[in-house]
């Protein structure tokens, strides 16, 4: 039996409510280390910091599922693992109040290019009260080639209240200009 598979739900508790460090995290097996990442995000019971580093966990974990790192686990498991991660990057698009962590989602979905996830990168940076937050949306949309959903939203970040935002979008509309006729990218070329 698996280390894994002995874990009960009181030692899940543990984990989730102690002060684990990211080489303590990675050390857990990958289902433990995406269930405690997970609630130690949404708990709200936890610094900015164990967050942040929860966030860095999963996008690694992340792009090992999407290698296939784990050959001990179904593909069906590897899609379920990968779903609830990108639906956790997800809830903290729209959840996280801390703006450095805030900001780092963006950074984590652009580097990993999770398309699917656009379409909530551009509501954080029309939307989000942080303007740390605002730039690195728009900038992560201009390093993925957001395109189309740029040349919606470029004239209203260009009006943005805070210059650098407005900068930022000024960056993305012309990094779409030189790159319009230009097709996809590997994340893993600018990582």
């Amino acid at each position: 039996m698996t280390q894994e598979l002995r874990l009960n739900q009181r030692s899940l508790n543990d984990l989730i409510n102690s002060n684990l460090t990211e080489n303590k995290l990675n050390e857990l097996f990958p289902k433990t280390r995406l269930a405690v990442c997970v609630e130690k995000i949404k708990n709200g019971k936890n610094s900015e910091s164990q967050r942040w580093d929860c966030l860095i966990i999963l996008s690694e974990l992340y792009v090992k599922l999407k290698d296939n790192q784990f050959p001990e686990f179904s593909p069906e498991k590897i899609n379920e693992m990968i779903s609830e991660i990108e639906s956790t990057l997800k809830w903290m698009i729209y959840n996280e109040k801390n703006c450095v962590v805030h900001h780092e989602v963006a950074y984590q979905v652009a580097a990993r290019n999770i398309i699917n996830l656009i379409p909530d990168m551009v509501y954080a940076a029309l939307h989000s009260e942080s303007v740390v937050s605002r730039h690195e949306f728009t900038e992560c949309l201009g390093v993925m080639k957001a395109f189309d959903e740029l040349q919606e939203i470029i004239p209203s970040i260009l009006q943005d209240n805070n210059q650098d935002v407005r900068q930022t979008a000024q960056f993305a509309k012309d990094r779409m200009e030189r790159y319009v006729n230009e097709k996809g990218w590997s994340a893993l070329e600018i990582v």
